[in-house]
């Protein structure tokens, strides 16, 4: 499964196309008024993926391999120390060029196996390397 799983949407549609105009107004009114709420703690598809990576933080380069990943962050197994807040780069290897997928990205959650890191933000052509990067060769 990649991290954005278009099978998921199109069955939703077969499902939704098969509905009554009844059936249609009640789960729009469902979802509406929160049916969802509580219930998906993450706003994007998490991937179980070992990735090679370096990431870069106050003047110091690490490597190591993602654990998972998401289009919102990863997570990252380290020994080494670091601080909610504290910001870093990560650097993809390429697959398929000799450019590496550089993210800016900042430490959210801190885990005695590792650091969830949050992406800051992210461009077009970075999603799209990303999404290449996490899908199946």
């Amino acid at each position: 499964m990649s991290l954005q799983d278009p099978s998921i949407t199109h069955e939703l549609f077969k499902m939704v196309a098969k509905m009554s105009d009844d059936e249609r107004r009640t789960l729009l009114n469902l979802l509406q008024n929160g049916l969802l709420k509580g219930r998906c703690r993450r706003r994007h598809y998490r991937k179980s993926l070992r990735l090679p990576v370096h990431y870069l933080s106050q003047g110091r380069t690490y490597s190591g391999y993602t654990q998972n990943i998401s289009l919102g962050g990863l997570f990252l197994p380290t020994r080494y120390r670091f601080t909610v807040g504290q910001g870093l780069v990560v650097a993809f290897p390429p697959r398929n060029s000799n450019k590496y997928i550089k993210m800016v990205g900042e430490v959210v959650r801190l885990d005695p196996e590792g650091i969830g890191i949050k992406f800051k933000s992210m461009t077009q052509k970075e999603k799209t390397a990303l999404l290449t990067l996490a899908s199946p060769s």
